[in-house]
């Protein structure tokens, strides 16, 4: 009888030991200078509204090639409607409440390298917003430019995608799960940085150069280039995002 109790000690034991460390561990990752939940769940809330602003981007190209007349208003409209809730969702995830009470409780960009990292993704993801609320107002593109815009729209989108796969990898839920989504994520985020390579270093850019359409001397293309440069700066800070692991 002593024995046995002394065995259901020992099992009991044990299991308050590793259930202490499982939640030191957790802890851990979810305090400051790491990459903690609260900073996963902003990093994905910036990702999700530039993913809004990408995809209404193409809603309005795609009103604007006018292929289907009794669509193309609807189309258009609905994607600026997108690039509009995309504004007021980073702007909240920026300068709303829980941020605000993150800094004041001292973690800010000045002080906090995960909060600087943070900021400087909200910065790239709103250049971004800028340059593709500008592009709904214009109509001069050809149907090249949209193409190559679109493409480099749905690389970044790939790559969005790919980054909240990691993060969700990392936050430790689903054991069996976590490290397949972490490689799928990563995989996404490689061929989102091959596919917007291709566009703007493929034979067809340099066919486009090479008849002219270079950015010094095509506002169409120099355009391209301005998006194409804000977008490779979110994937580099995407890419460079600590896991806080």
């Amino acid at each position: 009888m002593r024995t046995t109790k002394f065995i259901v000690f020992v099992l009991a034991m044990a299991v308050l030991i590793t259930g202490s460390a499982t939640v030191g561990m957790a802890m851990k990752h979810g305090q400051g200078g790491g990459h903690g939940m609260s900073m996963h769940h902003q990093h994905e809330m910036i990702n999700h509204s530039l993913g809004m602003a990408l995809q209404g981007s193409n809603l309005v190209m795609l009103g604007q090639m006018e292929m289907v007349p009794g669509l193309d208003k609807l189309t258009v409209d609905h994607g600026k409607k997108m690039l509009g809730n995309a504004r007021t969702m980073i702007n909240d995830t920026m300068s709303g409440d829980p941020m605000m009470k993150m800094h004041a409780e001292g973690t800010s960009p000045a002080d906090d390298p995960m909060m600087k990292y943070t900021h400087q993704l909200g910065e790239a993801a709103l250049k971004v917003m800028d340059i593709l609320d500008k592009h709904a107002g214009m109509k001069a593109h050809s149907m090249e430019g949209h193409h190559q815009h679109m493409i480099l729209n749905h690389a970044l989108k790939m790559a969005i995608e790919g980054s909240d796969m990691i993060m969700t990898g990392q936050m430790g839920m689903a054991p069996g799960v976590d490290d397949h989504s972490v490689t799928h994520g990563k995989n996404m985020m490689k061929e989102a940085r091959t596919l917007w390579n291709e566009v703007m270093s493929g034979d067809e850019m340099m066919k486009m150069h090479g008849t002219g359409m270079s950015p010094d001397k095509h506002k169409g293309m120099a355009f391209t280039h301005e998006l194409a440069e804000a977008q490779l700066k979110v994937m580099d800070l995407l890419e460079k995002m600590p896991s806080g692991m």
